[in-house]
């Protein structure tokens, strides 16, 4: 079975829409008040830039995955080292999206729920999610997709009278304090485009021509709308309120007023963001493991892995980051940088010795 550039670029957009305006917005506004959109835009601009490296480097290796790409550019054992470490990075984002919608049912929705219940539920439904395969996962993600890109332009259109645009001003920041440090903050979220390169093989790159342009447009676009949405909370709340909100984006919600009818809609949205994100917990947790397994390049049986990689997420979750406070912390504190290493520092590196070994080819077959 194969997936389609449509269907890869839906598993990417996904990523992309779920994650940045659940904590970010707070972190992003002490930093950098009203200008959050200068690092939104930087952050765009390197993710649509790393987007394209990665395809052109997949491209050039059809059918092989990630693990084989990186033996073949840096030697076996830099490799399948370095390909080791992208499944610890895929592993952690499957446990923050994990524990990011078990925290939010549990602080917004279901306090008297114990935290273990929701977050074995959760689990449960990502191991089914890896055991379907990404084959269907990118065909369930077209679905999903639409209704989370709906819901998102719906609830930017609908808040949209409660802005007040001097919150805005000056529109042009007078120093550079904190820009460096929020323009990481999107660009941890925004640099997950990387996964495209542990996707592309799974792609019928035969059937299909090179479609670069619109996969890019999809990318560009889900940035687009999730800095949109990050601009107007400031417009709605001012840069000083929206610090102290830990769900701003929910607190948005609150804002729809629908008639008589329908007062609580923050629990419809939500709803629909749960199932985006779990879908993406199930993604990130798949694309571990098989980036594992390419890794180790044995003959283990792929259900084994799932299994036990579940158990050890289960335990990783409930004695690392038990709950919302400890998930911030760390998101914060330490993930933005290491997340750094992989979307920016290892991909640069990785570019580099691309171009000398594609220049050392092209050399030697003339």
């Amino acid at each position: 079975m194969r997936i389609t550039h449509g269907q890869m670029t839906s598993l990417i957009m996904l990523t992309l829409l779920v994650q940045i305006f659940v904590y970010s917005p707070s972190v992003m506004a002490e930093h950098i008040g009203n200008h959050v959109w200068l690092p939104l835009l930087l952050a765009t601009l390197s993710a649509a830039l790393l987007a394209k490296m990665m395809l052109v480097i997949a491209e050039r290796f059809p059918n092989k995955n990630f693990s084989t790409v990186l033996q073949s550019l840096f030697g076996t054992f830099i490799g399948k080292t370095i390909a080791g470490c992208y499944f610890a990075y895929y592993f952690v984002l499957f446990i923050i999206h994990s524990q990011m919608i078990v925290t939010t049912f549990k602080v917004l929705f279901l306090p008297a729920t114990p935290m273990i219940s929701i977050l074995l539920l959760v689990l449960l439904l990502c191991l089914y999610c890896s055991l379907l395969g990404i084959e269907v996962l990118a065909r369930a993600s077209n679905m999903v997709l639409i209704l989370m890109t709906v819901t998102l332009i719906g609830l930017i259109l609908s808040v949209l009278p409660e802005v007040h645009y001097p919150y805005y001003q000056p529109i042009l920041p007078r120093d550079t304090g904190g820009l460096m440090y929020s323009t990481i903050v999107a660009f941890s979220s925004y640099g997950q485009v990387v996964l495209i390169a542990t996707l592309f093989p799974f792609v019928n790159y035969k059937n299909e021509k090179r479609k670069h342009g619109k996969i890019l447009a999809g990318i560009v676009f889900s940035c687009l709308l999730t800095s949109l949405l990050i601009i107007e909370e400031i417009g709605v709340f001012s840069p000083f309120e929206l610090q102290r909100l830990q769900y701003p984006t929910v607190e948005l919600i609150t804002l729809i007023q629908i008639g008589e009818f329908m007062e609580r809609m923050e629990i419809f949205l939500v709803t629909i963001w749960a199932g985006a994100i779990l879908l993406v917990s199930g993604i990130y947790f798949s694309v571990s493991i098989k980036t594992l397994k390419h890794t180790l390049n044995r003959d283990i049986p792929a259900k084994v892995l799932d299994f036990i990689f579940i158990i050890i997420g289960f335990f990783v979750i409930v004695t690392i980051m038990p709950d919302t406070t400890s998930l911030f912390r760390f998101f914060f504190k330490q993930w933005v940088y290491v997340a750094l290493v992989f979307q920016a520092i290892v991909p640069m590196i990785l570019g580099v010795m691309f171009f000398i070994r594609t220049k050392v080819m092209n050399h030697a077959a003339n």
